[in-house]
């Protein structure tokens, strides 16, 4: 039964919101570095449409599960979403290994600041990360409500910026693209590649890592706002996010010989434009991974410690601190295949259980629904 507050009208500024935040969560260090795209989408050239289909099929049915079962069981926590998906002991487990995952994708973002810096304006190592950790720590002290506020205004025109670089890099290279493709399907150019040659398994791979994201996080927001807001606001981000990567990819193979192996290939598109676009990309990205790695690290920190509370505020420093260090010493592009390939896999395994949940809750409402049939009509 939905709430009181999902029977009024909905807010098309409050869809727009929404749809900002689930851009803005989404587009991280990989996606705006467009080394994610990289690796799971444009290096499968001519087969990248199938990758795309995966993911979004995986982002559509899991955030859509992962709003309405929030609201439906009015989680006061996102992350105890896990078990009713899987049970007491699997949900605990998810769980934990969520936030871990978050924590580190965390550490993920603050490599990809650094690298960002470094390649862009030539800064000292571990300038990029300071910087980046210092704005997250400040936002994520601010709760759920403040991460909102920040992703929403933010989310827009990230994707806006992207999709000017993708479009028109893409038509200034796009005589290169036949040939280029051409090379990519051929395998010559070694690139980096997640899901060993198989764009089922990068798609698979990549909806699992974003499931792991997003499930606490929409879980709560499900949870605490209006759930078609919530939902249209993500299926609009859907459009937005998956198109983006489409063009993105394009414009990657239409200059695939400098972006194959750069550690920001967005940065190669943008220099190809105008250098000045170059210097308000590196800003752009830079939004975009802080946008990310707000979430990630309230979401990790939150398992251990309510949010509010003094022990909140001081592991959302350490934690902040502490992964700023390890970022500096680890090489971004590595991290990325790694880390995300491999905890891709494991996510997409709670796809599994949340079918058969939903399946299970579907069927039970069906039958409660028809025996109230049942016994209005004997009652008639």
């Amino acid at each position: 039964m939905e709430r009181n507050m999902d029977k009024k009208k909905c807010s098309l500024g409050a869809i727009i919101g929404f749809c900002g935040a689930c851009i803005a969560f989404y587009i991280g260090a990989g996606f705006a570095t467009m080394q994610e795209v990289m690796q799971y989408e444009a290096s499968y050239g001519s087969k990248l449409w199938i990758v795309i289909l995966v993911i979004s099929v995986i982002y559509i049915y899991t955030n859509l599960s992962f709003a309405t079962n929030g609201n439906r069981l009015s989680l006061s926590r996102g992350g105890d979403i896990y078990n009713h998906y899987c049970g007491k002991y699997i949900g605990t487990f998810y769980d934990y290994f969520s936030a871990f995952f978050c924590y580190m994708c965390f550490i993920v973002m603050c490599g990809g600041a650094n690298s960002t810096a470094t390649q862009q304006w030539g800064l000292p190592n571990g300038v990029g990360a300071v910087i980046l950790t210092a704005c997250v720590i400040a936002t994520a002290i601010f709760g759920l409500d403040g991460i909102l506020n920040a992703l929403g205004k933010i989310g827009p025109l990230i994707i806006v910026i992207i999709l000017l670089v993708s479009v028109m890099s893409g038509v200034k290279g796009i005589g290169n693209f036949t040939a280029n493709l051409k090379q990519v399907d051929s395998g010559d150019l070694k690139l980096a590649q997640v899901g060993n040659g198989n764009p089922l398994l990068s798609g698979f791979s990549y909806g699992g890592f974003v499931i792991l994201w997003f499930a606490a996080f929409l879980g709560e927001v499900g949870a605490k706002n209006k759930l078609k807001e919530v939902n249209y606001g993500m299926l609009l981000s859907t459009v937005f996010i998956m198109g983006t990567a489409v063009l993105a990819s394009i414009a990657l193979i239409c200059y695939i010989g400098e972006t194959g192996h750069a550690d920001i290939p967005a940065l190669v598109l943008a220099n190809s434009i105008s250098p000045i676009l170059a210097q308000a990309l590196a800003i752009i990205i830079f939004c975009g991974i802080y946008t990310t790695s707000v979430p990630l690290l309230w979401t990790g920190v939150g398992k251990v410690a309510k949010e509010g509370t003094q022990k909140y505020k001081l592991l959302t420093v350490i934690g902040g601190v502490v992964g700023c260090v390890i970022a500096c010493f680890l090489p971004y592009k590595g991290l990325v295949n790694v880390l995300y390939g491999m905890n891709g896999y494991l996510g997409f395994i709670l796809v599994g259980f949340m079918l058969v949940y939903d399946i299970r809750t579907r069927m039970s409402k069906t039958k409660l629904h028809s025996k109230m049939a049942t016994a209005e009509h004997a009652i008639a």
